[in-house]
Parts: structure tokens; C-alpha cells; sequence
């Protein structure tokens, strides 16, 4: 019996027309896989990139420089969380130039402070941060060195450069509206009235009525950092110049502020719609005020007399007050002019809610004591006010660079809000 026959499978042998149009899709599809490769990784690429760039490159940014010393957003938004620790988000946004002069003067405190000899240790900065209960971190620490450092300065550096004694006065002064009613004070003192009596009752000034005129001991050349009122003492010269128990003349003082004025007004239209229009003049004393009242019955002109002697912020336009509507406000002004009749020059009248400049001391000398020890509370102003120029002239010979923009500070503040959320 014949053998089968199998059937041997044939395998056909690609041309090299095949195999070159196979090699071509080999490498086509090598293309693609590695363009496909490529265009992940630049994918990637750029959301990390993108991830950088917004969230991680502004807290590394260089915002603040001082010399060879730099700050990044991350040390600002730490300076700025330490320096309002519990503050209100509103606060916060308000202190952020605050943040950024602290960093510039620690910095400088820290660097310079060395050129005076003075250093702060490691355990008085731990200290500091345990006593003021803070985050134990660089920041803290390089906030808190700079606290101790210039405590150190203050102390040490400008405290012994300070005199100790200097011509001293012990004084007491009271201050009046007018000067008619200064010098009619004086000669009643001059009778034998008592002078804290009369300081209490009729002193325009707050300082001086609270303590019944009584300003203690004023030491010639630091009257200033000696007197606990605001402002300048404008009779400082004159009672360096008395004998004890002596009453001085009245003393003008152009810049002392009182709490009330004298007003002068009149209502020249009125209109259903419109209110009443007014104008008027502010005056500092009831002396001045009832002069100008009698000079406008005499036909002189009302806006001159405002633009010279109205205290007022009409004043520049001659005393207009403008259109006035009853009922619209309930400020003592409009009740005034409510009450008056147009056409007619009102009575002098005090108003409790205005401030006005200008009064008359009367002043009495009770002692004085030459090269008389300065006080500690004066000799203590004394150093902070050398630190302070201390700290100025090294702020200005260094290189201080701030960089940061009003969105850097938006962008600080919203981070640290956030962040206080967590």
C-alpha cells in the first residue's frame, strides 16, 4: 500500500520589497512609542513644573535683603504669623509692612549689634522664647535675638551716655480760652485764690485739670520727655526765667488743642427741598467769637472774616456750609442752624463736638534746684530715643533690598490665613 503523501507546509520567503516595508513599520512604530514617551514625560514635565512654579517657587523666593543676609516668602510668612499670633484676618492684612520693617531691623540689629560688643547667648534667646510663649523655630529665634540685643543696647550703649542731672523747675500751669480771661485769672491769684482749685474747675487742657495744674519737676533742655500732656509746652522758655511763688503773664500757645469751639452763623436761603444753606465762622474762645459777631453787625464782610479767623474746613470757601436738611443728621451743628432765623446773625454758640487750637496759659514757678537728678522714667526716653537714631544710621549705611510687591503681601497673608485654618 502506497505510503500517504503529507502535505509540507510551504513557507514562503518575504521579498525584499516585504522586508523593507516591514522594517519601515518597525521603525514607525518605534517613533511613535517614543514620541509617545516623550510627550508623557513633557507632560509630566510641565504639571510639575506648573506645581513648582505656583506652589513651591514663591515660598522659595529671595523677597527681603539686608546686606549678605536674605529672607524668602517662606521666612515673611512665619515673621508675619509670629508678629500676629491671634490677630484677626483683618489685622493681619494691616500689619504686613510692619513684618517686613521688623525683618529689615532685626537683621541689621543682629549684625551690628557686634560692632558695640554686645551678644545675645543661645539660652537668653530660649529664654525669651519660653517668656513670650513662641514656636521655637529660626525665625523665632532670630526675632527674639533682636528683642534681647537691642534691650542690650538700650541698656548698655545708650543708657551710660545719658546725662543724669540737669536745671530743673517744679511747675504748675493752667490753661484758658481767652486772654482776657487769663489775665483776670492771674490777678485773682494774685488775691490769694488757690491755684489747684482754679486749675481743676477752669482748665481747658485735660492734663493740667485732671492734676490740678500740678506738672511736677521739668528739667531744663528735656521738658518733653518730663511732661506726661501731648504737645509742646510753648511756656517751657518763660519758666526757666521766674523766681518760685511767681505768676506769669498769659502765655499764647497756638498749637494746644481744646476739646469745643464757638460758632457764629447765619442761614441765608431756605428751600422746601433743599434744607437750609449756611455759613459760618469757628472760633477758639467766646471772646473772639462775640467780636466777630459785633464786627458783622457792623456791615463787615462774613466770608472774610471766615477765611481769616474760622477754624472751620469751610473757611477756604469764606465760611459756606453748604445745603443743610434737617432731620438728615443728628450732629449738634445742624441743630443749630435749625434753630435759627434767615437772614439773621445768631447768638455765640458752643459746640462740644468740634476741636479748635489756641489758648493762654497762666503758669506758676514753685521751685527750683539746679543739676537737680534726672528721673529714671526721663533718663529711660532718653536711651530709646539714642537707640532709635542708632538704628537709623546703621539702617541707612546698609543695603536693604525689599522685593516685595503688594500681591507678594496678598499672596503671604492668604497663605498664613489658610494655613491658621488647618
Amino acid at each position: 500500500m502506497a505510503g500517504k503523501h503529507r502535505k509540507e507546509k510551504v513557507v514562503r520567503i518575504p521579498t525584499k520589497h516585504q522586508l523593507s516595508k516591514w522594517e519601515r513599520q518597525k521603525k514607525v512604530s518605534r517613533i511613535i512609542i517614543i514620541c509617545s514617551a516623550v510627550f508623557v514625560v513633557a507632560l509630566i514635565g510641565l504639571v510639575v513644573a506648573g506645581y513648582y512654579m505656583e506652589q513651591l517657587a514663591p515660598y522659595q523666593r529671595t523677597v527681603i535683603k539686608v546686606n549678605d543676609a536674605s529672607f524668602d516668602m517662606v521666612y515673611y510668612i512665619k515673621a508675619l504669623d509670629a508678629y500676629t499670633k491671634s490677630q484677626e484676618d483683618d489685622v493681619v492684612k494691616q500689619l504686613t509692612n510692619i513684618a517686613e520693617t521688623a525683618i529689615q531691623q532685626g537683621a541689621v540689629v543682629r549684625e551690628k549689634a557686634a560692632d558695640l560688643g554686645i551678644s545675645a547667648s543661645d539660652d537668653e534667646v530660649s529664654n525669651g522664647i519660653k517668656q513670650l510663649n513662641m514656636e521655637d523655630n529660626l525665625v523665632t529665634r532670630d526675632i527674639v535675638k533682636a528683642m534681647v540685643l537691642s534691650q542690650k543696647i538700650v541698656e548698655d550703649y545708650c543708657l551710660p551716655k545719658q546725662p543724669t542731672a540737669a536745671d530743673t523747675v517744679e511747675v504748675q500751669a493752667m490753661l484758658l480760652e481767652s486772654k482776657t480771661m487769663a489775665a483776670d485769672r492771674k490777678q485773682k491769684l494774685l488775691m490769694g485764690e488757690n491755684f489747684t482749685l482754679m486749675a481743676s474747675t477752669l482748665s481747658v487742657d485735660p492734663t493740667t485739670q485732671s492734676k490740678g495744674g500740678y506738672l511736677g519737676w521739668l528739667p531744663k533742655g528735656y521738658e518733653d520727655y518730663a511732661f506726661k500732656g501731648s504737645g509742646d509746652l510753648a511756656f517751657k522758655d518763660t519758666m526757666y526765667t521766674m523766681k518760685p511763688k511767681e505768676i506769669s503773664d498769659p502765655i499764647f500757645d497756638n498749637n494746644i488743642e481744646k476739646p469745643f469751639g464757638y460758632w457764629v452763623l447765619e442761614v441765608i436761603e431756605i428751600d422746601q427741598t433743599k434744607g437750609r444753606h449756611a455759613e459760618g465762622i469757628l472760633c477758639a474762645s467766646k471772646e473772639q467769637a462775640e467780636e466777630i459777631r459785633i464786627r458783622l453787625a457792623n456791615g463787615e464782610n462774613f466770608a472774610d472774616l471766615a477765611k481769616q479767623y474760622s477754624q472751620h474746613a469751610s473757611k477756604d470757601s469764606g465760611g459756606d456750609l453748604g445745603w443743610r436738611v434737617p432731620g438728615t443728621t443728628q450732629g449738634m451743628l445742624d441743630r443749630m442752624i435749625a434753630s435759627l432765623q434767615p437772614n439773621t446773625v445768631s447768638d455765640v454758640l458752643r459746640d462740644d463736638s468740634v476741636k479748635t487750637k489756641g489758648g493762654y496759659w497762666i503758669v506758676q514757678v514753685l521751685n527750683n534746684q539746679p543739676d537737680r537728678p534726672l528721673d529714671q522714667d526721663v533718663r529711660d526716653k532718653l536711651a530709646d530715643k539714642c537707640f532709635s537714631e542708632w538704628l537709623n544710621d546703621q539702617a541707612k549705611n546698609a543695603r536693604i533690598e525689599n522685593l516685595m510687591t503688594q500681591d507678594d503681601k496678598d499672596w503671604a497673608v492668604q497663605r498664613l490665613i489658610n494655613s491658621r485654618k488647618k
